[in-house]
């Protein structure tokens, strides 16, 4: 038995009762007094003075003494004792169990069940659907149960039950965070833990949806077994499940300012049979009024509809920092649980912007396109350019308004100061200058900057790069394996035209996300009618764990792996993220069909997408993230921020200030600690108290300087299938002679509590006769005088 069942054991009171009565312990059965020895009394008196010569009156007061006198010969002889008894009186307890798991925090409309809805409203006080099944319970158990049991004299015994069973001092400390409903299991615990007590019945509160443990039937038997009725009240609307459930499928957490929004959700239906819904995507603002931006309809299943909806640029919200989407379906009639129907999105958007540095070692065509989108085409990325090759005094490109580079920036603090994303293409990182400890610095520094969040991308080319990095220390940062034995790259023949084929068409990564329809964006990278091709790549070993793999080589390698080539591979070390593009001299031939449109849109999307781990927020010294981008309700979420000072060194501070909101839209403080021996890094945990979206950020005189948002949701168990289950509590209450109720009519526990139950159990006992006393013998001598006092007077012998 655990601690915290045996504890309110020990808190049980027993009253002791003395209790004083007398007892003839030699007297014979009733029947025989009254027959036999009463009348042989009387006749015995009356007989005496029958044949006296004296006053009525007199006679009969002589009878009553000499038939007193035989009374108490007769009482003498009878043993009358007083019997002292001490005994425990348990008053009679009722185990009260109350399901606290995540379902209960579902609430129920009660649409089409005006009778029902009506009771709801008059027991919360509220609309039914604002009102969450536990509050439905907690109130239903305050208003017609616990003064009922303390009318009859019970005790009530409260219990919490979720995957596990506790005892609960307060109704308020319920919370609705189990992750499953084990009702058979605290049913088990409970009487076990109450085995020998003076339990009379168990009453269960709950949805009735068990998802674990024993089956209810065995704990059943063990109830009937003890002896204890279960009397189950459901909570929930109880007809047949008919529900939408909109899921959050992916939605990114920060864009550029102007960027596209795509957000990919499911919506499944329960219940629905055949049939079809609406999904609208809305974006809100500051005042929650609504926009419409797309609408799409689907058809219903039970497995889920997987949409893609995607917002337009702009945010519709002035000069915010951030976008609000809602993404909704209509409810369908009769639909109980209507708060799954809608989920929030936000979005933040990054107005900063992106500042590139991009280095080659030759003018091949794809520098030569590349460089003139960096600097021209986009206002939103900031770019300085640096050709290696090109001769003295040669004046290097760069965006309007930054100084041209004489030299490619080697020290850390020059590249994390200064840029955002650095580009890499067909160029030895080692030989980034002519001195080499520049080069291996130029290394160096660049792993502090993936580290800190920045972005690389490497672009292969035929001379360089990767082949003269395979086996260095650079070889890490890439999100692939090289093969050092492919030194010379693709040996197949460089006339002839391929096309790469997406490593996952019907949820293409954001980078390769060139078209919104999905059917579109395969056919411009697979099909002749698409994008034009690429002759050369440069063959890896494979993805390293945890990198993606966008592209792929639509043939099988000649080495006989089962795996064709990846040809994107994004990836992330460990904060920042990297790119890796292994054709050479293809993205710029995009141009011939299309101009400038897809080439211009997919470096924007691969840029943006390296750059995001700087621009989530402000300042970019200060980094605040989830453990996890999605938490269930019964977890603690742990936020970590990652601190710089000014010299880019870890914070030595002992504590920062950080600020939270949950879906309720309140913002609270929060204190993220030092983690000790790990500098710069700091934590907080915190126990949300709903499902939702939560924001969190800091911010310096009142500007916000990092952020991140994390989702908290149901459990997995409790969100599968939360209608209610009364078929299971009837079952329960039928097997042990209970009674089946429902929060709104618990008029039939009258009957089962009736009051008057204690149990009585004897301690100890103590006999005194009442012969052995002064009192009995002056009270003989007392009647014998008199009778004899009368019997003088009167001249009788």
């Amino acid at each position: 038995m655990s601690a915290a069942l045996r504890m309110p054991l020990a808190m049980l009171s027993e009253d002791r009762a003395l209790q004083e009565t007398w007892r003839l312990l030699e007297a014979p059965t009733p029947w025989v007094i009254v027959l036999v020895i009463a009348p042989l009394v009387a006749l015995v008196s009356w007989y005496a003075y029958r044949s006296e010569s004296l006053p009525r009156g007199v006679r009969a007061i002589l009878i009553g003494l000499r038939t007193t006198s035989l009374c108490l010969l007769l009482l003498v002889l009878f043993r009358p004792v007083q019997v002292r008894s001490q005994e425990n009186v348990q008053a009679p307890e009722v185990l009260i169990l109350i399901d606290d798991s995540a379902s209960m925090r579902n609430r129920d409309a009660y649409e089409g069940e005006p009778e029902i809805a009506n009771a709801i409203r008059e027991l919360v006080g509220t609309e039914p659907k604002e009102a969450t099944r536990l509050d439905v319970a907690r109130l239903s158990l305050e208003t017609n149960v616990l003064g009922l049991l303390d009318a009859g004299g019970y005790e009530p015994r409260l219990y919490a039950f979720h995957e596990d069973l506790s005892p609960v001092a307060q109704l308020d400390n319920l919370s609705g965070r189990g992750r499953g409903t084990h009702v058979g299991e605290a049913l088990g615990q409970a009487l076990n833990a109450h085995r020998g007590r003076h339990v009379t019945d168990v009453i269960v509160i709950s949805d009735g949806r068990s998802n674990g443990g024993p089956l209810i039937e065995e704990a059943a038997l063990l109830a009937r077994v003890a002896g204890a009725p279960v009397h189950t009240i459901v909570v929930g609307d109880t007809r047949p499940e008919r529900n939408l459930v909109v899921e959050l499928v992916e939605a990114p957490s920060s864009v550029l300012e102007g960027d596209e929004v795509v957000i990919t959700v499911r919506v499944h239906g329960r219940g629905t049979g055949v049939g079809n819904a609406s999904v609208l995507l809305e974006e809100l603002d500051a005042d929650d009024n609504a926009r419409t931006l797309a609408s799409e309809t689907i058809d219903l299943k039970q497995t889920g509809e997987r949409i893609v909806l995607v917002a337009p640029a702009g945010s519709g919200q002035g000069d915010a920092s951030q976008r609000r989407f809602r993404v909704s379906v209509p409810p369908l009639p009769e639909e109980r649980i209507l708060d799954d129907n809608t989920l929030i999105a936000r979005v933040h958007v990054a107005r900063e912007k992106i500042r590139v540095l991009y280095v080659e070692a030759h003018p091949r065509y794809e520098y030569r396109f590349l460089k003139d989108l960096l600097i021209r085409a986009d206002e939103r990325i900031e770019a300085q350019i640096y050709l290696a090759s090109a001769t003295p005094g040669f004046p290097q490109e760069a965006s309007p308004g930054l100084p041209r580079l004489v030299r490619v920036p080697t020290e850390r603090r020059e590249l994390l100061d200064n840029y955002d994303v650095i580009l890499l293409g067909d160029i030895n990182p080692y030989s980034i200058s002519p001195d080499p400890a520049e080069g291996e610095e130029f290394v160096q520094s660049l792993f502090e900057f993936v580290e800190r969040g920045g972005g690389l991308g490497v672009i292969a080319g035929e001379y360089e790069n990767p082949r003269a990095v395979s086996g260095t220390e650079f070889a890490r940062l890439l999100p692939v394996k090289l093969d050092p034995t492919s030194g010379l790259g693709f040996e197949g023949a460089t006339v002839n035209e391929h096309r790469p084929t997406l490593e996952s068409p019907g949820n293409p990564h954001e980078v390769v996300r060139l078209h919104p329809d999905l059917e579109m964006n395969r056919e411009l990278w697979e099909e002749p009618t698409g994008l034009r091709g690429y002759y050369w790549y440069f063959p890896v070993a494979g993805a390293k764990p945890g990198a993606q793999v966008l592209l792929r080589h639509p043939q099988q390698p000649l080495t006989g792996s089962p795996e064709r080539d990846p040809l994107l591979v994004v990836g992330y070390h460990p904060a920042g993220r990297t790119l890796f593009l292994a054709t050479d001299d293809s993205t710029w031939r995009w141009r011939y069909r299309y101009v400038h449109r897809y080439h211009e849109r997919f470096w924007r999307n691969a840029i943006r997408w390296l750059a995001l781990g700087r621009l989530r927020e402000g300042d970019r010294r200060y980094a605040l993230e989830p453990l996890r981008s999605r938490f269930d309700l019964d977890e603690r979420v742990v936020l970590e921020a990652r601190v710089l000072d000014e010299d880019f060194q870890p914070s030595s501070a002992p504590s920062q200030k950080a600020r939270i909101q949950g879906p309720e839209g309140t913002p609270e403080d929060l204190e993220l600690v030092a983690v000790p021996g790990r500098p710069g890094r700091f934590r907080a945990d915190l126990r949300p108290d709903q499902p939702g979206r939560f924001q969190a950020w800091m911010e310096i005189n009142g500007e916000r300087i990092a952020g991140a948002e994390f989702e908290v949701v149901l459990p997995s168990r409790e969100n599968a299938d939360p209608s209610p289950d009364p078929v299971a509590l009837q079952t329960l209450a039928r097997m042990t002679g209970g009674l089946a109720l429902s929060a709104t009519d618990t008029t039939g526990l009258a009957e089962a509590f009736p009051g008057n139950e204690e149990r009585r159990e004897p301690i100890s006992s103590e006999l005194r006769d009442a012969w052995d006393h002064w009192g009995t013998l002056l009270l003989a001598l007392g009647v014998l005088c008199m009778e004899w006092i009368l019997r003088k007077r009167h001249e009788l012998i």
